[in-house]
């Protein structure tokens, strides 16, 4: 059985929370909005079991990580706060998956530390101006303070919704799913922790960028739910087509949480693809 270890670390004064299977890992992961390292879950055991050990991150604003006020939570800012979130767990270099914002933060880490970054996975990713989906986008709305600031408002029916949306395996949505989604973001202070982190995405943290991400030489595995709703496939195609060493692979019984609809086939394809096997 899997052995976690489950820590933090500190970032300008920020608690950077973190899951992993041992203390040289080689791969890393990054979740999305509004998940958190819960994604991962069914995706750490099949890796370590295939030798490689594992460590899965909090974003800054997101899951058991601080929820500060007044700091930026981009995608940009994200990437140099995993950065120094992996300095201080002494990664060296090695594979880095990310999907949904998560996917953003990984295409900057290789962009700005590209010595610590040997291969790139980009999981239902967002790419170009693919971001924040309208479902995200329309928190940034005022209205939205006084809707999620109420004492009655229940965020798990929207994240019902979201999962609903976003997963092709419906019957994995289990209200323990759901519960575990909604913790961090709990109460009036956790629903304005979220609104703060829907409304920190700004596409020109990828787009401003989009010449040098389209030039990254690294070894890049694309993968995508056929039936993403939210980060569609041809975002995907439009990237690996770009990529001069990039490839895709299209999960056809899968949504957008695809961490979720196919844990198993996602883990077999980034170990495959770490260790050089095609």
């Amino acid at each position: 059985m899997t052995q976690i270890e489950e820590g933090f670390v500190e970032v300008d004064g920020h608690r950077i929370a973190y899951a992993r299977t041992g203390p040289r890992c080689s791969i890393v992961l990054l979740h999305g909005i509004p998940t958190s390292k819960y994604l991962w879950r069914n995706v750490l055991s099949p890796i370590n079991s295939a030798g490689l050990d594992v460590v899965a991150f909090d974003l800054l604003g997101y899951g058991d990580s601080s929820k500060p006020t007044n700091t930026d939570l981009g995608v940009a800012s994200q990437a140099r706060v995993i950065a120094a979130a992996l300095d201080q767990l002494e990664w060296i270099r090695g594979t880095v998956v990310g999907h949904d914002i998560g996917g953003g933060v990984a295409q900057l880490l290789a962009l700005d530390r590209p010595e610590i970054v040997r291969q790139l996975v980009l999981v239902d990713s967002i790419a170009y101006d693919s971001f924040p989906e309208p479902g995200i986008a329309r928190l940034k709305e005022p209205v939205w303070d006084e809707i999620l600031g109420a004492d009655g408002f229940d965020l798990k029916k929207g994240l019902t919704k979201g999962l609903q949306r976003g997963m092709a395996q419906k019957d994995k949505i289990s209200p323990e799913v759901v519960a575990e989604y909604e913790r961090p973001f709990s109460g009036v202070p956790g629903r304005k922790a979220y609104l703060r982190a829907a409304r920190a995405l700004r596409s020109e943290d990828l787009v401003t960028r989009t010449e040098e991400i389209e030039q990254l030489q690294i070894p890049t595995l694309l993968v995508w739910g056929a039936q993403d709703a939210f980060q569609p496939l041809s975002y995907g195609q439009r990237l690996a087509d770009a990529m001069p060493n990039a490839q895709l692979e299209v999960v056809e019984q899968a949504g957008h949480f695809l961490p979720e609809d196919a844990p198993e086939t996602l883990a077999r394809l980034i170990v495959n693809f770490a260790i050089g096997k095609r």
